[in-house]
């Protein structure tokens, strides 16, 4: 009896949760349609009618991505979570939700940010990321929880580009001793691999946990020092020196996984 759903299976963090129930022999079904297409997500549901559980990836999480393309990341990001969660009312079962969110929709802040701060996109993705908060939040019902993670700069070798990590290896591949300029290296970001991630997003499923919370390090570190620890490079020209921060107060998720 299948009763857990993956949307976005295919992107890093839905393929490494796909990756970890399958460790844990757990059965799930991926959802392979298209997202904006209610009537696809329709006939998964049905055919996946025990569906309690879902973990909803698909969307496009590239700011660079959103940016070149708006109106498609509005449609994917926004109206392929409304749809799924339309189609999941319907059926009038109890279902769990989690949805990745991001830092993004947070305002810069040179201190740890809590889930209380104040909700300002940094970016475009940002807002699409949070116009999908407010209609999962709209939704909340007897039948309907969620788990909203706002997760903050995630990387892992089996990521792609267009995103900081592939993109600096790719740089060096060809000649490690080439300057990479940066043109916001100085900036501070709180940076987990995506595999922590996934470990905490399924405590958080084993808890069946609800509510917002903040996933991340806690921790901060430029964007300069973050590729030199990790490429151990120090070639790296930054091209301006403005700075913005983004670092998770994660107490209240730690908290409750450690009750």
């Amino acid at each position: 009896m299948t009763k857990i759903g993956i949307t976005g299976a295919n992107g890093l963090l839905g393929f490494l949760i796909k990756k970890k129930f399958k460790k844990k022999k757990i059965n799930y079904s991926v959802f392979n349609g298209d997202i904006k297409d209610k009537k696809e997500i329709s006939n998964w549901i049905e055919t996946n009618s025990n569906l309690e559980y879902i973990f909803h990836f698909a969307g496009i999480s590239s700011p660079l991505v959103v940016n070149k393309n708006k109106k498609k990341a509005f449609k994917v990001n926004v109206l392929g979570t409304r749809n799924l969660i339309e189609v999941l009312k319907h059926k009038k079962k109890k279902i769990w939700f989690f949805f990745p969110s991001s830092s993004h929709v947070y305002k810069y802040s040179k201190n740890k940010i809590k889930e209380t701060h104040l909700l300002k996109p940094s970016s475009n993705y940002g807002k699409t990321k949070l116009s999908a908060e407010k209609i999962i939040i709209k939704n909340k019902s007897k039948n309907f929880s969620f788990f909203i993670g706002r997760i903050f700069s995630i990387y892992h070798q089996k990521q792609k580009k267009p995103f900081l990590y592939p993109s600096i290896k790719q740089k060096i591949s060809s000649n490690r001793n080439k300057k990479i300029y940066l043109k916001n290296g100085l900036s501070v970001r709180d940076f987990s691999n995506a595999q922590d991630v996934v470990e905490i997003i399924f405590k958080i499923f084993v808890k069946k946990l609800t509510g917002i919370y903040n996933i991340g390090s806690g921790r901060g570190i430029t964007v300069k020092s973050f590729i030199e620890k990790h490429f151990n490079l120090k070639n790296i020209v930054t091209l301006n020196k403005s700075v913005n921060t983004l670092i998770s107060n994660n107490n209240k998720l730690m908290k409750k996984l450690n009750e």
